[in-house]
């Protein structure tokens, strides 16, 4: 097999006005190059937030809050739980870790860190999975937990909140020092 040669360097031709430039445009400018090298260039900003993502984190930002309203409540009970008041602290101390963990979830969605998806998802699995085992109990506490990892689940698969997602991602790859400057507009 024969390689075709190579054309050799074109003589180039000078336009109406003396330029210097040929009379057609190389193939390698204009604006489809243009659009594609913007493409692969990294973003300066954080896309905008689509509705997706403020549902998202409204989710998970009412969870934090049930979370440490539950620790509040296991303190103010465990002055007056007598027996049980070493018990009622230590659950007032792992509400309050796991209600501060899902506010650090609920300010990385919004802040599009690409840790927190797999942390919102996995606290919505294990909360449906309370919400069932606790279904046949009364449907209210199986409800309250498996609803909003439903509209979790919906929001942060909606094709709007994954393309902001992974803008958001390449512009952390980009500038993983700098702190992330406020979106185009939201």
């Amino acid at each position: 097999m024969t390689r075709p040669e190579e054309p050799e360097e074109p003589i180039e031709a000078t336009g109406a006005e003396g330029d210097g430039r040929a009379g057609a445009e190389e193939p390698d400018s204009g604006p489809a190059a243009a659009a594609g090298a913007d493409a692969s260039a990294p973003p300066d900003s954080l896309p905008r937030r689509p509705v997706a993502l403020f549902a998202a984190v409204g989710v998970v930002l009412l969870e934090a809050l049930a979370l440490l309203g539950c620790a509040v409540a296991f303190m103010l009970m465990s002055r007056t739980g007598g027996e049980l008041g070493t018990s009622l602290i230590a659950l007032c101390v792992m509400f309050a870790i796991l209600g501060a963990g899902m506010l650090a979830v609920a300010r990385s969605l919004w802040m599009m860190h690409r840790w927190s998806r797999p942390a919102a998802v996995a606290w919505q699995v294990l909360q449906a999975l309370f919400g069932f085992s606790t279904f046949e109990s009364g449907p209210l506490l199986g409800l309250a937990t498996i609803v909003p990892g439903i509209v979790f689940a919906y929001a942060i698969f909606r094709p709007s909140f994954i393309e902001a997602f992974e803008t958001g991602i390449a512009y952390h790859a980009a500038h993983p020092s700098a702190p992330a400057p406020p979106p185009k507009r939201w």
